[in-house]
């Protein structure tokens, strides 16, 4: 192969591993916020639905819990104490904002704050915990680090009795 073949082949193959970096970038459009677990974003004019991955959040731990009356009712206690945490999803997302956004399996990454997906913030607040099904080696070192965070800091479920009514302990 002569020089000038040889220069063109690395090129042509440089420029193939540089089109992953220029892929597109998904940003939604805020419109609507149910509550912590549910949200719709607006993406090419067609809505998304969006609930946050790889997390269970206490909205969604009332419909799985291990007593359901009794796990409502903890969670119902919790958010009477807390009002700001039941709101929180409308306190730190604003409506018509643009977010980027990704999904996984079913899920919806959504960087909230920065790097920070909202699913690291309900975790870091106590607000959901990992979903035991979920098992994604890129995220499950970040989620496990805000969850810890929460842990410690004794924060949302891990001050309540929520853990004992609504999620069922593996041994």
């Amino acid at each position: 192969m002569s020089k000038n073949e040889t220069f063109f082949v690395r090129l042509f193959g440089l420029l193939i591993c540089m089109v992953p970096l220029y892929g597109e970038i998904t940003v939604g459009l805020l419109t609507s916020i149910e509550n912590n677990s549910k949200m719709k974003l607006l993406y090419k004019n067609i809505p998304v639905p969006c609930e946050p991955f790889g997390v269970i959040p206490l909205e969604k731990m009332i419909l799985s819990g291990v007593n359901p009356q009794e796990c409502k009712n903890a969670i119902d206690t919790y958010y009477k104490a807390h009002p700001r945490d039941k709101n929180f999803a409308r306190d730190y997302l604003h409506i018509q904002q643009s977010y980027h956004f990704e999904t996984i399996k079913g899920g919806c990454v959504l960087y909230a704050n920065g790097t920070e997906t909202y699913s690291e913030m309900l975790l870091r607040m106590g607000l959901a915990v990992i979903d035991p099904a979920f098992d994604n080696t890129e995220w499950n070192g970040k989620l496990k680090r805000s969850r810890q965070g929460a842990q410690m800091q004794k924060s949302g479920l891990y001050d309540t009795q929520i853990r004992a009514f609504c999620i069922k302990e593996e041994n």
